[in-house]
């Protein structure tokens, strides 16, 4: 990719104010610091490609997050249809934000519980759904800014985030969240 001098500080000034709302974002739906860099790389690149457009459009912000929200569920897609099989790696241990500021083993231990429920519970819900929650209820994008990122209709934005935090507390409030679930195919009823 060629960069013009005044292309890559056009793009710089355009893209700065937002780097740190994409990399949450990335990070709220990846679960993963590595693979956060990677999916704000990706958008990186499509927003540098299409940099004509950005400048006109008036929400970048949302604009850039719709990027970001479609590529995180095409990568999901990906990899659920792949045949290689992709290691869950969770929480990044080695991210200094991952340990907080708890010295306690004990509060590490009970820290490190509680996140393993919780993103336990979030893959359960699936890709799309946990993504919506964490945009809404973590980040704080407001009902019209989901809208334009993900480009369903605001009653089904409500909707969906109303069934997706009821499972969520059925999810959390259940005791046996981390045993496998195993279904019986062909059995007796």
């Amino acid at each position: 990719m060629k960069w013009l001098g005044s292309d890559k500080n056009r793009f710089t000034e355009l893209m700065r104010p937002h780097f740190d709302a994409l990399y949450i974002a990335a990070q709220r739906m990846t679960l993963s610091a590595a693979d956060a860099e990677d999916l704000v790389q990706d958008v990186c690149l499509k927003a540098h490609m299409h940099i004509d457009e950005l400048e006109k459009v008036e929400y970048q912000r949302a604009w850039l997050l719709k990027i970001l929200y479609h590529r995180f569920i095409d990568i999901q897609r990906t990899r659920e249809r792949s045949p290689v099989d992709m290691a869950e790696t969770g929480a990044d241990s080695n991210d200094p934000d991952f340990m907080g500021h708890e010295s306690k083993p004990d509060n590490l231990v009970e820290r490190e519980k509680r996140l393993e429920t919780i993103f336990r519970a979030m893959e359960i819900l699936g890709h799309e759904a946990s993504s919506l929650l964490a945009l809404h209820d973590i980040e704080g994008f407001s009902l019209e800014e989901l809208r334009q990122v993900t480009g369903l209709p605001e009653g089904t934005l409500k909707s969906r985030l109303h069934r997706t935090r009821s499972r969520l507390g059925r999810l959390l409030s259940n005791q046996d969240i981390h045993k496998p679930v195993l279904t019986v195919v062909g059995g007796k009823k």
